[in-house]
Order: C-alpha cells, then structure tokens, then sequence
C-alpha cells in the first residue's frame, strides 16, 4: 500500500481565495443592484407620482410662478436615471486605478440610491414649499 499523502507534490497546495477580489465583486454588485433599484424606483416616481402632483404643478404655472428648475428638470429627464447601471459597469471597466474601480462603482451605485430617489421626491414637492411659503 502507497501512502496518498506521500504521492502528493508538495508546491502544489490550493491557491488561498483573496480577500480584496471578493470585496471587489461585493463592491461592484453593490453598485449595480443600488443603481438599478434607484433606477426602477424613480422611473415608478416618475409614471406614477409625477402625474399625482401635475394639477399642482399646473395651479403653479398659472399663478404666475415658474416651476422650479429642479422640478422642471426631474419631470421631464427622470428616465435618464437608467444611465446610472451602465456608469457602474464603465467605471469598472475604465477607472484609472485597477484597485480603486469596484469601489468608486460601488459608491456611485449608492449615490444613485440615497442620493437620487430623495432628490426626485424634493423636486416633486418643490412647488409646493414654494406656495406655502408664498402664502
């Protein structure tokens, strides 16, 4: 009998899994799948609650008040928010610094989350602020 142990090479153990490339896959799906959901969620603002606000948005106009730029700008370009994916996946793929990409997409995933939706939903009720105040 041959012992299997013996048989073996010694230089030739399993390869360690590297830490920094899996932080680097949790980094860019972070990206992707906050971009996308920040994508799905004001395209939805856009259809459905955009609409909801049109007769205040309206009433605003005719009194001789101009809708914010903000508002004006949200209503009428909120789809392109779906660039946002392809930033993610362009930025891994062309970021200066190799180490740096999955990261840099990462964040710029999650800005389009927690930076993007709240923003459209201020434009939304931008108007109204300004007729409170006006009041």
């Amino acid at each position: 009998m041959t012992d299997i142990s013996a048989s073996r090479s010694p230089g030739l153990s399993p390869a360690p899994a590297t830490p920094a490339h899996s932080r680097g896959i949790i980094w860019l799906l972070t990206g992707l799948i906050s971009s996308i959901v920040a994508a799905i969620a004001i395209t939805l603002i856009g259809v459905w609650v955009f609409p909801q606000f049109s007769d205040t948005f309206t009433a605003f106009s005719l009194s001789g008040n101009e809708l914010p730029l903000l508002t004006r700008l949200t209503t009428r370009f909120y789809p392109a928010i779906w660039c946002a994916p392809a930033l993610v996946i362009l930025i891994q793929l062309s970021w200066p610094s190799k180490a740096r990409r999955p990261i840099a997409a990462g964040v710029l995933g999650l800005l389009a989350l927690f930076g993007g939706v709240p923003l459209v939903f201020l434009s939304a009720y931008l108007p109204i602020f300004q007729l409170l105040s006006s009041v």
